[in-house]
């Protein structure tokens, strides 16, 4: 019971800096201290688990059955910040105004690449599981929509009306030479463009072809040390209309340097 009251208060502390740093109440002259990522944990692969191939260079490990791999690589803070030139847009980062980056998600990029079977169905829902057994289901196309619709762009004054705190609300802080009082409301759009491109989506897959696309999960607490993907449900279709039913299953370690 404590651990869940712990998560559900982690959870909230990180939707109250997203309120926060979206809906700013005050305009302070200055310029802004530049993002300065650093990788404060970061995720290895477990070796020896699920007869997985590890890279040592990149973090990666794949799982291959039936002539369908699998392969899950973890992102860093440094990595999640590199994949947007302005960091405005970035919509897994919070960037703070002293500077500091910190990431709202856990974030995978997964390949699966039908090597030599006819047709593979691919679901598009992954599960992780920590080693408190927690599990947690990828964050959907559906739920960015359905967060980045609750952003009241109308509240641009937040001077006016009293503070307008939104707990739904998705957002990011806007990295400027000057702090803002207002929504970047362009910004918002182009991050939530970036997501939508990124998340991976479920596929018919022939033979030779490849699906790409991250799995974005809540952040893990730093708690949180092994972890267990499952990830989308993977279907062989023969000519006769049987499937064969796969499960792919690579685990991680979460590490404090």
């Amino acid at each position: 019971m404590s651990r869940t009251k712990d998560r559900i208060h982690f959870r909230y502390q990180i939707i109250g800096k997203i309120g926060m740093f979206l809906l700013i109440g005050t305009l302070s002259a200055g310029c802004a201290v530049p993002p300065q990522p650093s990788v404060d944990v970061y995720m290895e692969p477990i070796a020896g688990r699920f007869n997985a191939q590890i890279d040592p260079e990149s973090g990666a490990a794949t799982v291959e059955k039936k002539g369908i791999a699998v392969t899950i690589k973890p992102f860093d803070e440094v990595e999640l910040f590199g994949l947007t030139e302005d960091p405005r847009v970035n919509p897994y980062l919070l960037v703070q105004k002293s500077g500091a980056v910190e990431p709202i998600y856990t974030v995978f990029d997964i390949t699966v690449h039908n090597r030599d079977n006819r047709r593979v169905l691919v679901d598009d829902t992954a599960i992780l599981i920590d080693g408190n057994g927690v599990q947690y289901a990828n964050l959907s196309n559906h739920y960015f929509d359905s967060l980045y619709d609750n952003v009241d762009l109308s509240q641009n004054n937040t001077w006016q009306g009293g503070y307008p705190y939104v707990p739904t609300a998705y957002g990011y802080y806007p990295y400027y030479g000057h702090y803002q009082s207002y929504i970047d409301a362009e910004a918002l759009e182009l991050g939530r463009i970036v997501m939508e491109a990124h998340i991976f989506e479920g596929a018919k897959l022939f033979s030779g072809a490849k699906r790409s696309g991250f799995l974005i999960f809540d952040r893990l607490e730093s708690a949180a040390t092994d972890i267990r993907i499952i990830v989308p449900q993977v279907r062989i279709v023969h000519l006769n209309g049987k499937e064969d039913k796969l499960e792919f299953k690579i685990d991680f370690r979460q590490v404090l340097p």
